[in-house]
Order: C-alpha cells, then structure tokens, then sequence
C-alpha cells in the first residue's frame, strides 16, 4: 500500500478523524484499489453487507428555471417549445399511475424556479399525495428551490419548511450544491444560491426534524482542494445538526449537451470523468464524511454497471428504481431510463450483497 494510504489507515484503526490535508493527500494519490480497501472497511462496519434501495419516482413538476445554470442541460425558458409546467392534477395522476404500476415508495420531486409556481403549488400536491398515498415518502425540492418559494412568497425558510412539512414532505435530496465554494459558483451557477444559503437552508430543515441528503457535482472547473473544502463544510454542519442520511457526488455528465455549450461558451477543455476519477471520489467521501450514515452511488449518473461495483468502493445505497429519470439523461446519460425493483434485488443479490428496502428517510416504514 502506498505510504500515504498506510498513514491514512493507521489513523482510521486508532479511530483518529481525517483532516483536510489527509482529504487531498487522497485525492492526489492514485492508489485506486489502496483507497478503495480503506473506504470498504469504513463501510463494512457501519453496514455489513447491506445495500439499501428504493423503489422510486422521478417527477418533475416542471423544467422552466430562471437561473439557468450553465451545466444544466434540463432547464428551459418559459418561451422554448418544449418547456412544460404540470397542473396538480397532473402530477398527482402521475404519482397514482406509478403507485398502481409499480408499488413506488418514494416520490423524488425537484423542478425548477418557475415564476408561475408558486408556495401553494406544491403544499397542496403534498397533501393530495400524502392523503392518497401515506406509504409513499415525499422527497422534494432542493435547497435553491426552497430558497426561491420563501422569497417569492415574503416568508423565511423556516416558515417555508413548515408549512411544506405540514402538507406532507419527508425529506430534501441534496441538490444545487454542486461544489460550494463561492468561485467555483461564480462559474457555473452565478445566479444560484451561495454555499453559505444553501447549508443554511439544510440547517433549518434539520432543526425541523426534515432528514435530506447532500451532494456534490465535480468533473467540471473545481480542483482537488474545492473538493475536499465542499466534504468538510458538510461534515461541519453535519456535526451539529445529524441531519443528513446520506452523501451524493455524481460527475459532470456529457460536456457539450448542457445550456453553456450549445449557446458556445462551454469550456471545451471540461471532458468526462473517468471511472477511476468517480470510484476515488466516493472512496474519499466515504472515508471523510465519518458522520454521515450512508454514501449513495446516483447510477443515472454514470451507469448501472458502475454502481454495482461501486459498493465495493465504500457505497451502501444504490439509490432507486429512478422511474422516468430525466435530469441525467437530458444531459445525456447512457443509463437505462429506470429498472424494476426485481432488477435491482437480482443484481444486488448477484453481487453477493443484501438488498434492503428503504427509503429516504432509512426508517422501517
């Protein structure tokens, strides 16, 4: 094992915390399988071998977003001629057809900011589907969208979340973090929310007793230090309010297909990030984030195949079916559009792993 890992490791057996240093000394080693051996230990004794999942939805209310971050390549102008927005009926009708069809569990719900859709919109979605549906959890909204309903509504986030959890919600996914370094930000996504909002926005949920999940984008124009900076401003917040269930990092996907670039003014020099680059990067998350519970692989995001083998590089929870996934595959994910819980148990199960229903709450329901 190369030195570094062994200093690493020896850290880890006396139960000592990595620090930052220790965070790029990781990242810039490339002992692959050596990172991967320390983050599966991490991860064999908080789990054994059990692997978490879900049976998903994927619903997006709408795809109009004023911010139009130069990553994304799912967001349209309320003018574009595919740009969509779904009535409550709609979405609702959606979310019974998946319950019928599929026995989904969870609703996984983020849009965009849509002007035309407002606090109101989505409070009484919730409680359609939790009075309809109470086995199904209600994942929804990202930090920056809830960040723009209580703006536009004149309320704080606090109120905001209150009443969003009043009508129904579960939980938050972790997105719009991308990495939350303020320069990296003025880059990619100037018009988004700060870092320093969007943790404040997961802050708040906690101290509501609202789990969520964080994520990190990379592959992009952050560098090794943006990386390690991001992890430790969670696992700071994390510290104080145990909140978050679970670690997201997904790659930069398909350069050349989001907004930026088709407008030509992407940065050509931005490639795909290699397997080798995405399993060190959950390896290392595994490895820095001790306080957070779980590390999920988002397979739309790379592939199904890479996913298995990722929970062998420190990951225990392979996310969900991901039923009618569209943000990943517009931004031109080869991934299969959504797989059956069966598919994922067999796989699972083939992998010599333990398939374990959850949700995103990862409570017995």
């Amino acid at each position: 094992m190369d030195s570094t890992l062994r200093d690493i490791g020896f850290k880890l057996d006396r139960g000592e915390r990595l620090n930052a240093g220790d965070g790029i000394a990781l990242f810039e080693c490339n002992d692959l399988l050596g990172i991967g051996r320390l983050a599966q230990s991490v991860r064999t004794r908080l789990h054994g071998k059990r692997v978490h999942y879900s049976v998903n939805l994927h619903l997006n209310p709408t795809n109009i977003c004023v911010t139009r971050c130069s990553f994304c390549a799912f967001s349209r102008s309320s003018d574009d001629p595919d740009a969509y927005t779904l009535s409550i009926d709609e979405a609702e009708t959606r979310i019974a057809r998946a319950v019928e069809r599929w026995g989904i569990n969870e609703v996984h719900m983020v849009g965009g900011h849509n002007p035309a859709l407002g606090l109101d919109y989505y409070t009484e979605l919730f409680r359609r589907v939790a009075s309809r549906f109470p086995e199904v959890f209600i994942k929804a909204l990202s930090a920056p969208e809830v960040h723009d309903l209580a703006s536009r509504s004149g309320l704080s986030i606090k109120e905001t979340l209150e009443r969003l959890k009043k009508s129904g919600l579960g939980g938050m996914p972790g997105g719009g973090a991308e990495i939350l370094a303020a320069e990296v930000r003025k880059q990619i996504c100037p018009q988004k929310i700060s870092g320093e909002e969007w943790l404040k926005v997961h802050e708040t949920a906690h101290g509501l007793g609202i789990p969520t999940n964080a994520t990190m984008l990379y592959g992009h124009v952050e560098n090794y230090a943006d990386r390690v900076d991001h992890m430790m401003r969670i696992r700071t917040l994390q510290d104080e309010t145990h909140g978050f269930r679970s670690f997201v990092p997904f790659p930069y996907c398909r350069p050349g297909l989001n907004a930026q670039d088709r407008a030509g003014n992407g940065a050509t020099s931005v490639t795909m990030s290699s397997g080798f680059t995405d399993l060190k990067v959950l390896s290392i998350a595994r490895l820095l984030l001790d306080n957070i519970p779980h590390l999920k692989v988002h397979w739309p995001a790379t592939d199904f195949k890479f996913a298995l083998a990722a929970l062998s590089f420190g990951a225990d929870d392979i996310g969900g079916t991901n039923l009618h996934e569209r943000v990943m595959r517009e931004a031109g994910s080869l991934a299969p559009a959504g797989l059956s819980s069966g598919d994922l148990v067999r796989c699972i199960r083939e992998a010599d792993y333990e398939p374990f229903l959850a949700d995103s709450s990862f409570e017995l329901r």
